[in-house]
């Protein structure tokens, strides 16, 4: 049996370069889910993207993030993406159209991220709708490093392209034996 416990609720109502949700992971979870929703942008199509922040506060920008995923087109064929040694973040892979109002949804679990032995890795889906066109994600990611991580930001492009508006809900996922 396993239990959702809501840690934190963000919405973002007006234009912000990046989103970010810290303090939220703690020893009390192994596992967080996250779950955004209707996120959208004014300019730009770009990559929805999330890097996590450390104990200290930082946003960590450095080379140690991989990450692969699928992304599923109702039009096209579909396209496998791979990053290694990114500073991108662990999912560096959904497109937002600029100001579609449908915006993008998605759900990541993370894993051990408070853990300052073991890497964080992460699964990733979303759906989003892009020049008419409905498209799926599927990524996995991982951070390659061993820091303590209580955090996350969200941003499109290089985190400096607004996001206009959406929420995101950050659950502790108890899992009981």
């Amino acid at each position: 049996m396993s239990n959702l416990r809501l840690i934190n609720e963000t919405t973002v109502t007006s234009a912000v370069a990046s989103l970010d949700v810290t303090d939220v992971f703690t020893s009390d979870f192994d596992i967080y889910k996250i779950v955004y929703e209707d996120f959208t942008v004014a300019t730009g199509t770009d990559f929805f993207r999330m890097r996590l922040i450390n104990s200290s506060g930082s946003v960590i920008s450095t080379t140690s993030y991989d990450s692969a995923g699928l992304n599923m087109r109702a039009n096209t064929t579909f396209v496998e993406r791979r990053e290694t040694n990114s500073n991108k973040g662990v999912f560096p892979i959904l497109s937002i159209d600029d100001g579609v109002a449908e915006g993008v949804s998605g759900v990541v679990y993370i894993f051990n991220p408070f853990s300052s032995s073991s890497y964080s890795f992460v699964i990733h889906q979303n759906t989003t709708w892009i020049n008419g066109n409905f498209y799926n994600n599927k990524t996995i990611g991982v951070l390659k490093n061993t820091t303590s991580i209580t955090g996350f930001r969200l941003g499109q492009g290089d985190y400096s392209q607004n996001l206009d508006s959406g929420t995101v809900k950050t659950y502790g996922l108890r899992v009981d034996s």
